[in-house]
């Protein structure tokens, strides 16, 4: 070799070795990229005959969660639940919602029941049974509150009452109906006249 071969030797390896580093970033970064492609709506785990449950922070159950199969999505973190029960058992009436599906966002914290929602509160303390029934309704589980801009029937005992929107706050015991608010109320024991 001549003594100019000699001096473009280490430049022509380190070309190479630069030209190899940068081609194999390149290569491993789009199988990582392939296999965590979040722009595929694609579930990374199920399971069927799910329980789950929420403690307060005495350790008491706040809720139980229980539905008949259970989707994770990693795109967006979502799950989705078929035949969805939620039962809060921490009062002397306890409270059920159902519905035959569920989105629940990815911190837990949010929960869309669609198609077919009951709410039902048993009988307690002389009140006969509370139903509510719509076909959309957004949870807030930990808060105990529920919205829905979709039409609602509620019924307790004989009385029933419909309104095209809700909004109920199960801690302080509210309920907003809004918009066409129609229905017939019945005493549950009668009032004693003068």
């Amino acid at each position: 070799m001549t003594p100019r071969g000699h001096s473009l030797f280490p430049l022509i390896v380190v070309t190479l070795l630069a030209g190899v580093s940068v081609w194999l970033d390149r290569v491993t970064r789009q199988e990582t990229l392939a296999r965590v492609d979040k722009t595929l709506h694609e579930p990374d785990a199920t399971a069927d005959g799910v329980t789950l449950r929420r403690y307060d922070i005495r350790g008491k159950t706040q809720y139980i969660v229980v539905a008949d199969n259970l989707v994770h999505y990693a795109d967006d973190e979502s799950t989705e639940l078929t035949r969805p029960r939620l039962d809060y058992l921490n009062r002397p009436e306890p409270v059920r919602l159902e519905a035959d599906f569920a989105t629940v966002s990815k911190d837990g914290q949010i929960v869309v029941l669609t198609d077919n929602v009951l709410v039902r509160r048993a009988a307690a303390n002389g009140k006969p049974e509370s139903t509510l029934h719509t076909e959309e309704m957004t949870v807030w589980p930990d808060e105990e509150r529920m919205r829905t801009d979709r039409p609602v029937t509620l019924t307790q005992g004989r009385t029933l009452v419909t309104a095209e929107h809700m909004d109920s706050n199960n801690l302080a015991g509210e309920i907003h109906l809004q918009g066409r608010v129609r229905g017939t109320l019945y005493r549950n024991t009668p009032t004693p006249k003068p």
